[in-house]
């Protein structure tokens, strides 16, 4: 009976993922402009976060922010509930794609440890975009969204108010250590060009773009692993308002010896970050028919 009962469900499972790669394989065309859309509004808010905290960099005023943060600036800029009606859009196809990516594995990553980890990954990244596609919706919609400071220190604090919290938020902050070292790792090695096409452009803008590449991903790592640090230590102490998100991470660095060349650094490569995530936009090989 048992087996007869687990046979069922394998079934009915592997039915479920057929369907829905049949129906991803018929929304294809549809699916693959909303991804390019995604990368490409995922671009203009990172982008955003470089340019205002390179301004802080350069002692031209403001402050740093955080992806919400760059969202209600974008929305003072003329035409702005227009574009952040854009930005909700493409938000909403960069996380159905991270979520394709996870469920259905177009790319071929396996069911093996390393490719587990990896569409775990973009799972996580699937439903943080959806996350921020809500608030950008709210944003268009009523013209102003509640939005914390810091809202990491209330999810540690939830987190450390479960049985074994301080485990969970420090395994939390390893994770964050670990994707910070992949990213490291992709963006010395350039791992990432295996995923564009440059067949169109001169060999000279292909190494230039390449470099944008991996100073983007390089920044966006060491945020990473101040964000996990940060973790571990509110972990560590039991104090969630130790944790930090990207505009604190941004901050503390500008605090740090020569701290404005530092957040200049980093600014400027998560402008660049923002550059590559557009330039994914046109290149990146999205095998969204491949499905299945």
């Amino acid at each position: 009976m048992g087996q007869q009962t687990a046979s069922t469900l394998k079934g009915g499972v592997e039915g479920a993922q057929q369907a829905a790669a049949h129906a991803t394989r018929h929304a294809a065309p549809w699916l693959e402009a909303l991804a390019r859309f995604g990368y490409a509004s995922k671009g203009v808010v990172y982008g955003t976060v470089g340019l205002l905290a390179l301004s802080v960099a350069l002692g031209r005023g403001g402050a740093t922010t955080d992806t919400k943060g760059a969202l209600l600036r974008l929305q003072d800029l003329p035409a702005g509930t227009l574009l952040i009606w854009l930005l909700t859009l493409g938000l909403i196809g960069y996380a159905l794609w991270q979520l394709i990516r996870a469920a259905l594995d177009p790319e071929d990553q396996g069911h093996e440890a390393k490719g587990v980890v990896k569409r775990a990954g973009y799972a996580f990244s699937g439903v943080a975009n959806l996350g921020l596609a809500f608030f950008t919706a709210r944003l268009a919609l009523a013209g102003n969204a509640a939005r914390s400071q810091n809202s990491e220190d209330q999810v540690a604090g939830t987190v450390l108010n479960l049985p074994g919290g301080q485990l969970w938020l420090a395994l939390g902050g390893l994770i964050l250590l670990a994707v910070a070292a992949n990213q490291l790792y992709v963006a010395y090695g350039a791992k990432f060009m295996k995923r564009v096409t440059f067949t169109d452009l001169p060999a000279r803008t292909c190494d230039l773009l390449k470099r944008i590449g991996q100073v983007g991903i390089a920044s966006r790592g060491v945020l990473m692993v101040i964000m996990g640090v940060f973790a571990l230590l509110a972990a560590w102490n039991r104090k969630a308002s130790e944790t930090v998100g990207i505009s604190e991470a941004l901050t503390w660095l500008r605090t740090q010896p020569s701290g404005n060349l530092l957040l200049g650094a980093v600014a400027l490569g998560t402008l660049c970050y923002g550059v590559w995530c557009v330039v994914q936009a046109r290149y990146r090989r999205i095998r969204i028919e491949g499905a299945a």
